[in-house]
């Protein structure tokens, strides 16, 4: 199957790069017939001018953009930041480069024209993009982290996932790692502000509200990211924006001629954080132990063929067995350009990800076409259309509990290469070979998911009203996925010690257990936004009203079909083909939900001389999936912002080249609720579970039953949320500091209620009530730390700390300590019985108190009980799982041609956060005698340990906590830019090779995987999938 859609998606992958390089051509018969009727009027006045661009150190800018204004005539810069053009007398030209202030500067006839370009990253008029439109920086007022992703050290780092781009970049966000090839990570903004709601961000994507799935985003074609997260950016997105915005911008052509970008990269993975276990030794001396023998016994509680392997002295390790050295070839490639009236971009992108574990496949590919046209000076109109196509099939295992557990005498495969061994110990249905799904060829999977979306605007410029402009801006876009699953009889052999349990007879008989399913979901999404904006500037006074009405909707539809019992078929050769074969036939999980939302915004912009900053801003919002009697919400926000350094007093300071204080408040919503959860509901049928027989018959009739009672008061979860910084720039802006400190409290939880028992057995319904109170501080420092003209070495350091608080919970002033939950306290508690050691033989009072005996765990006595007793009452918070603060630091050099960046991220602990229980760094039985176990020893009479309890001790109380803070060398690229000759004769525009490398090591105490999502062995029969340590080669062109 993989082969197949690598095919299918080749071709497609090839047609598009067909069309776009004959798109490609047609911006330069524009431009022809754009100027074909005055070209004999000028080709006699023509002169030509000359000239090189250089930046702020003297470096050329290779294809720096140089047009003559007015017209479609330009070129771009060559490898010495050399142009030559042809213009009309006393013509003017326009200067641009992406990173760089535009120029406009008159012709210099008859010399050569030295052009130095500035960078704009210092610019006041840097454009930030906020919801429905964009503002200045210099007039914002909220908080905001943009990272740029296009023509930076990012756009080299190999991923498979868009959000990957954040991760240690930016301030405020947190980013989880990929658990998987093609899996996405988890985000959230500014804590964790719900008990029950989720925390994904709201993504906005070309100002347009995108409700897919971050596998569909091609990072390739990103230029820049922007998360929005105090109450004045958020306000414009009202009830969908409590856990922050994160706003993307794509790519875009830029003017000049058509360029044409090819870059492939090949990305090589291994396993990062591979766990320590104990010794095939080791484990023989804990298992004889376990089994009241003494460890240096002949293990005879070994089966037959593992005891064979022990006797042989033949060992396998199961982690090394399930992992490998993947795998991600990427290939993209995209056309772009612009004339003064057209923009346009098309690229198209192909991802083959082979996972570290065996089996975990992924390949995706991506088309973007792009068309943006100024049919008129008052009237623009854009389009855009996006395909994608994921592909996950075939089995993957995403846990390697197995790997850790079995034991290392256990065989993989049967004797003679008769094939795989499901059962390598024979220690019961428990422990299976980890690669038994995946490369037993008993399962089948197909797992696809396909989307298209379209999207598109229309600008119209008032022509009689100066600054006044309406925007229509919709999207479409519907998923298509397909999960086909079937489960052979090969899979349920049994276990035994004889190779005959796999004979196609034996296996036979497991035909009535052979089974699988057919689904098919369609996602269904549009979004209609109507902007009216007015802006003006009246000498020192600026305006900037907007007004919005948006809708959006979006519908989930699922169809499933089983079938099971081959028995009377007599073969399964079919698989998932061959459905409407089986003896049992069921459709399943028939089902279908709508969520549509309704908001009015209203927002006005004012500032005075650059200097005095207000923002007001009101959003109405209603929603489908709230109670009758809180449908709609109203989320008011307002923020403020002086630039103290545009003041008179402020000049003579001359260290201090920027400073604009800020604050903000404002209300926001969260959506927690799914469709129809403030409805009750019934079961119909059979599915019901209430038969009644009428008659003498066997017949029977199916009642209605309500499985869920409703509640018309649910209502928007609401944050309420002030924010206050600075933006520092000091010695020319070479030093930049913005600091952003913020307060939230978010209330009408959605928690579900204990209702006095109702005559149908309910005892619960959903309800609104606590609050979560939020805090923390953001620092992001960029320095320029040299700047020459062969030498340049840039630095950024971000700081981040959230601290959250439950305030209120079900209104009774009681805790909940079934789930954890504590009033006053942080969310994340661990909550249990203080470890203060190991149990020795001279403990004889502690013993006697609490049967406790020599090499068990000892816990604090904290109530103080006069007899020493360990109680329930002696349970208290033992830390909390939440970090105290991560902060990154990055470092960029560029020396001539070579760039080298690198960046360090890292989570600390400190004050009780930064813990995690690590039962199996500690204790060492488990629920299955023959388990193997982290590398550690345990008490004996002989060695009495502190820290290690004795060897079958499981005590459930225990509850060892481990921090995870960590210290990684997450990014590290170096890259070389060829400026020579041979490379512009050979008609390149650029060229870059480059490695790049992700996770290449870490510094933690944590044991047992990696530290960042604290992997260990859980209680759960749980271990996660392996961190991944990537080097990857990789080439640029640029034509």
């Amino acid at each position: 199957m993989k082969e197949n859609s690598f095919k299918r998606n080749r071709k497609v992958l090839t047609a598009l790069l067909l069309c776009t390089g004959f798109i490609a051509a047609q911006p330069l018969a524009v431009m022809a017939e754009d100027s074909v009727t005055s070209v004999h009027a000028v080709q006699q006045q023509k002169q030509t001018v000359t000239g090189i661009i250089k930046d702020a150190t003297g470096e050329a800018i290779i294809g720096a953009s140089v047009l003559e204004k007015g017209t479609s005539n330009g070129t771009i810069t060559d490898l010495d930041g050399k142009f030559t053009l042809s213009v009309t007398p006393n013509a003017t030209l326009v200067i641009s480069y992406i990173g760089y202030q535009t120029q406009e500067l008159p012709v210099v006839a008859g010399k050569v024209m030295d052009i130095q370009l500035k960078e704009d990253a210092e610019m006041l008029d840097e454009v930030v993009v906020v919801g429905y439109g964009t503002t200045k920086r210099k007039n914002f007022t909220g908080s905001v982290s943009t990272v740029k992703a296009s023509e930076t050290p990012l756009a080299l780092m190999p991923t498979s996932n868009a959000m990957d781009i954040l991760r240690g970049t930016a301030t405020g966000i947190t980013v989880s790692q990929q658990q998987g090839a093609g899996q996405a990570p988890s985000l959230q903004v500014r804590g964790q502000k719900s008990v029950n709601g989720g925390s994904t961000p709201l993504i906005v994507m070309d100002g347009v509200i995108y409700m897919g799935s971050f596998r569909d985003i091609d990072p390739t074609t990103i230029e820049s990211m922007s998360i929005l997260k105090d109450a004045t950016s958020l306000a414009a997105y009202g009830s969908q924006a409590a856990n922050g915005v994160i706003m993307i911008t794509t790519k875009k052509g830029k003017l000049g001629k058509p360029v044409i970008n090819v870059n492939t990269s090949w990305a090589f993975s291994t396993a990062a954080a591979k766990p320590d276990l104990l010794s095939p030794e080791d484990y023989v001396k804990k298992v004889n132990l376990l089994s009241g023998l003494a460890e240096d016994a002949d293990p005879t509680w070994m089966r037959e063929f593992e005891y064979e392997n022990y006797k042989n002295g033949n060992t396998i390790d199961w982690y090394d067995y399930c992992t490998r050295t993947g795998l991600m070839q990427n290939y993209s490639a995209s056309v772009s350009g612009a004339t003064e009236k057209i923009n346009y971009y098309l690229s198209g992108t192909y991802t083959d990800q082979q996972g570290v574990v065996k089996g975990d496949d992924y390949d995706r590919t991506a088309l973007t076409a792009r068309l943006q046209s100024d049919i008129t000076d008052w009237l623009q109109l854009g389009g855009q259309v996006n395909y994608t196509y994921n592909d996950y099939s075939g089995t993957s295992v995403y846990d390697l509990y197995q790997a850790i557990r079995l034991s290392p005498y256990g065989r993989a495969e049967r004797a003679d290469g008769g094939g795989l061994e499901k059962f390598p110990c024979n220690e019961g249905i428990y422990r299976i070979n980890p690669m038994w799904n995946v490369e037993s060829g008993t399962i089948d999977d197909h797992d696809t998911y396909a989307t298209t979306s379209m999207k598109g605007h229309v600008l119209v410029k008032c022509p009689w009203v100066e600054g006044l402009t309406y925007r229509l801006n919709g999207s479409y876009s519907v998923e298509n996925i397909e999960r086909d699953y079937f489960t052979h009889e090969g899979y349920y052999v049994k276990e035994g010690s004889s190779d005959d349990r796999y004979s196609a007879s034996t296996v036979a008989n497991y035909l009535a257990s052979a089974n699988g399913y057919s689904a098919r979901t369609k996602n269904t999404s549009w979004v209609l936004d109507n902007i009216v904006n007015w802006q003006r500037q009246f000498g020192k006074h600026y305006v900037d009203l907007t007004y919005v009405y948006t809708r959006d909707s979006y519908e989930y539809s699922y169809r499933r079909f089983d079938g099971s019992d081959f028995a009377a078929l007599g073969n399964t050769n079919l698989s998932y083909d061959g459905l409407n074969l089986a003896t049992t036939q069921k459709i399943n999980g028939l089902n279908y939900t709508r969520h549509t939302n309704v908001g009015y915004l209203g927002r006005a912009n004012y500032n005075y001389n650059d200097t005095y900053h207000l923002s007001i801003s009101v959003r109405r919002d209603g929603s489908s999936v709230f109670g009758a009697n809180h449908k709609w919400g109203t989320f008011p926000a307002v923020g403020l912002a002086w630039t103290a350094s545009n003041e008179a007093f402020m000049k003579n300071i001359k260290a201090i080249s920027y400073l604009k204080l800020k604050a903000s408040w404002g209300k926001n919503g969260n959506q927690s609720l799914s469709p129809y959860e403030t409805l009750s509901k019934i079961t119909l049928g059979q599915s019901g579970g209430y038969s009644y027989p009428f008659g003498n018959t066997s017949l029977v009739s199916w009642g209605q039953r309500i499985t869920s009672m409703g509640n018309s008061d649910l209502g928007w979860e609401e944050t309420e949320s002030f924010n206050y910084g600075f933006d520092l720039g000091l010695i020319d802006n070479r030093i930049r500091l913005e600091f952003d400190g913020y307060f939230s409290k978010t209330t009408n939880q959605i928690f579900n209620r204990n209702i006095p028992v109702m005559i149908n057995g309910l005892t619960s319904m959903k309800a609104t009530m606590g609050q979560v109170n939020n805090w923390g501080i953001e620092v992001n420092l960029n320095t320029t730390n040299i700047q020459t003209k062969d030498f340049n070495w840039g630095s950024t350091l971000t700081f981040y700390m959230n601290r959250n608080k439950l305030k209120e919970l079900y209104g009774d002033g009681q805790d909940d300590i079934t789930n954890s939950l504590f009033l006053g306290k942080s969310l994340g508690a661990i909550y249990g019985y203080k470890n203060i050691g190991i149990v020795q033989e001279e403990d004889t009072e502690y013993m006697a108190a609490n049967g406790a005996e020599p090499g068990d765990v000892k816990f604090a006595n904290l109530d103080g009980s006069e007899d020493g007793k360990i109680t329930a009452d002696d349970r208290t918070i033992l830390g909390y799982k939440k970090e105290n603060f991560r902060m990154s630091f990055g470092n960029t050099f560029r020396y001539k041609d070579f760039e080298l960046y690198m960046l360090f991220t890292g989570i600390f602990g400190g004050n009780g956060y930064g813990q995690a229980v690590n039962y199996y760094a500690f204790r060492t039985s488990s629920d299955v005698q023959g388990d193997n176990n982290f590398n550690h020893g345990w008490w004996t009479p002989e060695n009495k340990s502190n820290k290690y309890p004795r060897i079958n001790y499981t005590d459930g109380r225990y509850t060892p906590l481990q921090g995870y803070g960590f210290v990684r060398l997450q990014d590290l690229s170096l890259s070389y830019t060829f400026r020579q000759p041979w490379v512009q004769k050979a008609g390149i525009g650029n060229l870059k090779v480059y490695m790049a490398c992700k996770n290449l090591f870490t510094i933690s105490g944590w044991e047992g995987g990696d530290p960042e999502v604290q992997q260990t062995l859980g209680s759960g029969y749980t271990y996660g999938y392996p961190l991944s340590r990537t080097v990857s080669f990789g080439l640029n062109l640029t034509f």
